[in-house]
């Protein structure tokens, strides 16, 4: 049976400023999924409704392929109920991911996050007799916020130890990259690694510009294993309207690498573009799932489930927290004492954002104007 994962994730309010949605808006999300999943609709095989940060996260499994207009209408929905609850309660930005006033069919560039994977759920699979996979869910930060932890995990054996151990895995994988300053159309470029892996570096650390969209193995060339959301919300807008907070779907276990390899490089808490009005530079934390955000310049957070599929493409009843255990509590001080020193800095230099980020917000105002006072020195 053909199932297809979907996770769309959108900002439309939240309680004080850009810290977490309401109770009220998660109930009245929580009561349109239960719906969904019931006789009464059948539109979709299970779901869940989380946050990370000021982000409502739908977690969907269905059969109606990538790009559903029926599911997507459902999840649009579900963020324009939300955004009455916040409006209601004079919450901070609502609505403010719905850029466009009624999309057609697919939501993607419409402002909510949105990434999907459709994959054959065959209980009698030699390489695929059980479905594990994650889903990341990050606020604060762009698109290009998973090119490292990505990068490390697929490409470096000094990172994942599975690329030298399982046979499978040693054949590589096909990574597509999107331009995301291509406005019109997606422009792609498809790299297989290792053989191109300097390649794909030589992209990846212009994270502003381009980003991991997909990642396919090439054992089971059919089989993707990884989407990421790489849309940006000022090519949509035009303008600043928040940072773009992707989410990433990676199937885990057997022909693809297992949860703990996935989840090793946040480890590093790398530095990645977001943060206090999206124009800093810090590094990201993991955090458990629906935590808000409460700390200084708005630290760019991520969060991660574990879950596993039956063969009726529904989840297991439990999920489990990747990032909610004692063994991340060393990594949360560690990433707090590297912000703290980095933000020392303030606005000089590396700290803030690059002029491409930065274009997109109110300096650019104040940059035209002193430009007309300059004046050439004979």
């Amino acid at each position: 049976m053909k199932v297809t994962l979907s996770v769309i994730k959108a900002d439309v309010g939240s309680i004080g400023g850009h810290t977490r949605p309401s109770e009220r808006m998660l109930h009245v999300v929580r009561e349109e999924m239960k719906a969904a999943c019931s006789g009464s609709k059948g539109l979709l095989l299970d779901g869940l409704v989380t946050f990370t940060g000021d982000d409502i996260a739908l977690i969907m499994s269905h059969t109606h392929g990538v790009g559903a207009p029926a599911v997507h209408r459902f999840a649009w929905e579900c963020f324009l109920a939300a955004t009455e609850v916040a409006r209601k309660q004079g919450l901070y930005g609502a609505g403010q991911d719905l850029l466009v006033d009624a999309p057609s069919g697919n939501i993607r560039g419409a402002g909510p996050a949105v990434a999907e994977i459709e994959f054959e759920r065959d209980p009698q699979s030699k390489d695929r007799p059980a479905e594990a996979f994650l889903v990341f869910a990050a606020d604060k930060c762009s698109p290009g916020a998973y090119n490292y932890p990505l990068y490390a995990a697929f490409c470096d054996p000094m990172h994942n130890g599975g690329l030298l151990l399982n046979p499978k895995m040693h054949r590589g994988f096909t990574f597509t990259i999107i331009d995301m300053d291509a406005k019109d159309k997606d422009r792609i470029i498809r790299l297989d690694v290792p053989e191109r892996i300097w390649d794909v570096a030589a992209l990846l650390q212009n994270p502003d510009r381009f980003a991991v969209e997909a990642i396919h193995s090439r054992y089971k060339p059919d089989e993707q294993i990884v989407a990421v959301s790489a849309t940006r919300l000022h090519n949509i807008a035009g303008r600043y309207t928040g940072k773009d907070d992707p989410v990433a779907i990676v199937r885990t276990q057997g022909i693809f690498p297992a949860p703990e390899e996935i989840v090793e490089p946040f480890l590093l808490g790398h530095f990645v573009a977001g943060d206090a009005r999206g124009s800093h530079v810090m590094p990201i934390m993991p955090v458990p799932i629906n935590t808000p955000v409460t700390g200084a310049f708005c630290l760019p957070i991520v969060s991660c489930l574990a879950f596993s599929m039956d063969a009726q493409g529904r989840f297991a009843e439990e999920c489990v927290d990747m990032f909610g255990g004692p063994a991340w509590d060393q990594t949360r001080l560690k990433v707090q004492a590297k912000a703290d020193e980095w933000r020392r800095q303030g606005f000089i230099g590396p700290t803030m954002a690059s002029h491409t980020e930065l274009a997109y917000t109110g300096i650019v105002e104040t940059l035209e104007a002193l430009d007309r006072e300059f004046v050439t020195r004979e």
